[in-house]
Parts: C-alpha cells; structure tokens; sequence
C-alpha cells in the first residue's frame, strides 16, 4: 500500500500542475482600413479568419475598421496587418487590447 502511495500523490500534482498552467493570451487589435463596401467585407472576414492565431474578425464598413481576436501566442499585430495588406487594404493599428 504505502509502494502506490508515492505515484498517487504523483500524478495528483501533477494534474494539479497541468490544470494550472496559464492557458494563452487572446488579445484584440482594431486596424483602420479602407475597407468600404460589402465585398471588401467579406473578402476580409473569409480570409483574415483562415491565419493562424484568429480567433474573431469583424469589419465595419461605416467606420472602416477591422476587428481582431487573436491568440498572442500564435500571432501577434504585425503578422495580422501583413495579412490584410496582402488582400490589398491598409491596416494601421488604432487599438490594442
């Protein structure tokens, strides 16, 4: 009995360990862009959604603005305004939570 002991109170901590380990980072970043009509939205949204790290986008047209939810471990700000850039639309970071 007191040979199971030790290993039991072993792998007690370390799932205790394992389920306390921080989990990643989601951050959102807001990208003024010229994005102005419907297609462009969607171009955006289909596209942005696929990178790696993204979590949320959202575009609004009135504001030209797109909105990111990512994971900070997998990407970060740069790697998204490339991303957009790439499409052909400007990304200027107005926001950074």
């Amino acid at each position: 009995m007191k040979r199971l002991l030790l290993p039991i109170c072993l792998l007690a901590l370390a799932c205790v360990f394992i389920s306390s380990t921080d989990k990643p980072e989601r951050r959102k970043v807001v990208y003024s862009s010229n994005v102005d009509c419907e297609s462009c939205q969607k171009k955006v949204m289909e596209n942005i959604a696929f990178e790696k790290g993204v979590k949320d986008v959202s575009v609004d047209i009135e504001k030209e603005t797109v909105s990111i939810v990512f994971d900070e471990s997998k990407t970060d700000t740069l790697k998204l305004s490339r991303a957009i850039r790439r499409l052909g639309y400007e990304a200027k970071v107005i926001k950074f939570e």
